[in-house]
C-alpha cells in the first residue's frame, strides 16, 4: 500500500515536471518568434531619435531662438513719438480749426549716449550664447539619459536570452537524468530538482519580461513616443574602448563643455555690464522736430529742439554709484562661479574615467577568465555526471554558477557603457562612434 502511494506521488511530480517543461518550451518558442520578427535597434538610432524628438530639448531650442530674436531689439532705439498740440482753442468751438491760434505737430526721438546701445546689444548677444550653451548642456543630459535607458534595456534583453539558454541546458540535463533514471542508476530526486530549477527559470522569465516592458516605456518617453510603442532588440558592439589620458580629457572638457563656456562668458557679460553702468553718468539726448501752424495769422514753420538728461544730479548720484557697485559684485560672483565650474568639470572627468577603467577591467575579467573557465567547468561536470562520476546537485550548482556569471558579465558591460556615457557627458564630446553593422530603425 505504501509503495503504491510513493508510486502515485512520483507520477504526480513527473506529470507536473513535464507540464512545466512544455509551458517553458511554448514560452521560449513564442518569445523567440516575437523577438526575431521585430526591427533591430542600435545606440546611434536611439541618440538620433532623442536629439530629434525629445520635448525637453525642443523647449530649450525654442528658448535659444527667443534669446537670439532679442538681440536686434536691444540694439535699437526706443520708438519715436508723434505729438499733436492744439493751443488756445475756444472751448465752445474746439473742433473748428480756423479758430485755433496754433496747431503744433511734433516728432520726438530719444537717443542714448553713443556706446550705450552697442553694449546692451552685446549683453543680449551674450545672453543668446547662454541660451545656446544651456541647450547644448541639455543635449548632453538627454543623450546621457537615452544611453542609460538603452543599456538598461540591453542588459534585460541579454538576461532574457541567458534565461532561455538555461532552459535548453536544463532540458539536456533532464534527458540525461531520464536516461539514467530509466536504467535505475539515479533516483527520482534528480528529476524533481530539475523541475524546481525550471520553475525558477519560469518565474525569472516573467519578472524579466515585465522589466523589459518598463525599460522600453522609459526609453520611449525619452524619444517622445507612446510608452507602449514597439521597440526592437538592442544591438551593440561589445568591444571596450582604448585607454584615455586624464589630462587630455580634462583639457578637452574645458574646451568643449558648454557649462564652462557659459560661465566663462558670464564674466565677459558682467564686464560689459560694468562698463555700461559707468556710462550711466553720461547723458541721453532728446531730439524733436516740430511743425507749427497758426490759422489766425497764417504762420507756418519749423521748430527744432535738443534736450539731454542730467544723470549726475546730486539726487541721482547714489543710483549711479549703486549700479556700479552691483555690477562689480556680480563680476566677482561670476568669477568665483567660473572657477568652481572648472573644478567640478575636472573632477567629473577624473571620477568618470576611474569608473570607466574599473568597469572595463571587470568586463575583461569576465570575458577572458571567468566565463571561459565556468563554461569549461560546466562541460566537465556534465561529462562527469553522464559517466556517473558526480551527482546531479553538483551539475546544477555548476549550471547556476555559469548563469550567474553570464548575467554579471552583461551587467558589467552595461555599467561600462553607462560609465563611458558619463565620461562623454563630462567631457562634452562623444569619444567613440559605435562600430555597428546592424541596420538602424527608420
Amino acid at each position: 500500500m505504501m509503495s503504491e502511494n510513493i508510486s502515485g506521488f512520483a507520477r504526480f511530480w513527473i506529470f507536473l515536471f513535464f507540464s512545466i517543461v512544455l509551458n517553458i518550451e511554448a514560452l521560449r518558442a513564442q518569445t523567440a518568434i516575437h523577438r526575431d520578427t521585430v526591427t533591430q535597434m542600435t545606440l546611434d538610432w536611439v541618440i538620433d531619435q532623442a536629439i530629434r524628438n525629445n520635448p525637453e530639448l525642443a523647449a530649450f531650442e525654442r528658448t535659444r531662438s527667443a534669446a537670439a530674436a532679442r538681440i536686434p531689439q536691444m540694439g535699437s532705439l526706443d520708438d519715436p513719438t508723434f505729438n499733436v498740440k492744439i493751443m488756445e482753442a475756444p472751448q465752445a468751438d474746439v473742433l473748428n480749426s480756423s479758430k485755433w491760434k496754433y496747431a503744433n505737430f511734433e516728432f520726438m526721438q530719444m537717443i542714448p549716449f553713443p556706446g550705450k546701445l552697442s553694449k546692451k546689444e552685446t549683453i543680449a548677444t551674450i545672453m543668446a550664447e547662454h541660451a545656446h550653451h544651456d541647450y547644448q548642456e541639455k543635449l548632453l543630459d538627454v543623450i546621457d539619459r537615452a544611453k542609460i535607458a538603452f543599456f538598461d534595456l540591453y542588459f534585460i534583453q541579454r538576461a532574457l536570452d541567458i534565461n532561455l539558454e538555461n532552459v535548453n541546458l536544463l532540458n539536456q540535463f533532464v534527458k540525461s537524468a531520464q536516461t539514467r533514471y530509466a536504467v535505475g542508476t539515479v533516483a527520482n530526486q534528480d528529476l524533481l530538482k530539475a523541475n524546481v530549477e525550471l520553475a525558477k527559470l519560469a518565474n525569472e522569465q516573467i519578472t524579466l519580461e515585465q522589466k523589459e516592458e518598463t525599460a522600453k516605456a522609459m526609453l520611449n518617453t525619452l524619444l517622445n513616443r507612446l510608452p507602449q510603442a514597439p521597440l526592437g532588440r538592442t544591438i551593440l558592439n561589445e568591444e571596450t574602448s582604448e585607454e584615455y589620458d586624464v589630462e587630455k580629457l580634462q583639457q578637452l572638457a574645458l574646451q568643449n563643455r558648454p557649462m564652462v563656456r557659459h560661465d566663462s562668458l558670464s564674466i565677459v557679460q558682467t564686464q560689459v555690464s560694468l562698463a555700461l553702468a559707468k556710462q550711466q553718468y553720461l547723458p541721453d539726448f532728446r531730439v524733436s522736430l516740430e511743425y507749427v501752424t497758426s490759422p489766425l495769422d497764417g504762420f507756418r514753420g519749423w521748430t527744432g529742439m535738443v534736450g539731454l538728461s542730467i544723470p549726475f544730479s546730486p539726487w541721482t548720484l547714489g543710483k549711479r554709484s549703486g549700479e556700479i557697485q552691483e555690477a562689480e559684485a556680480n563680476q566677482q560672483v561670476n568669477e568665483a562661479i567660473y572657477q568652481n565650474t572648472r573644478n567640478m568639470v575636472l573632477f567629473s572627468v577624473k571620477d568618470a574615467l576611474v569608473k570607466l577603467v574599473t568597469a572595463r577591467r571587470l568586463v575583461n575579467l569576465y570575458r577572458e577568465t571567468v566565463l571561459p573557465q565556468s563554461t569549461q567547468s560546466l562541460q566537465a561536470t556534465f561529462v562527469a555526471y553522464q559517466t556517473k562520476q558526480t551527482d546531479f546537485l553538483t551539475l546544477l550548482d555548476s549550471q547556476r554558477s555559469l548563469k550567474m556569471f553570464q548575467i554579471e558579465y552583461y551587467q558589467a558591460f552595461a555599467d561600462y557603457g553607462k560609465s563611458l556615457s558619463e565620461l562623454e557627458r563630462a567631457v562634452g564630446w562623444r569619444l567613440i562612434q559605435e562600430r555597428e553593422h546592424s541596420p538602424h530603425i527608420r
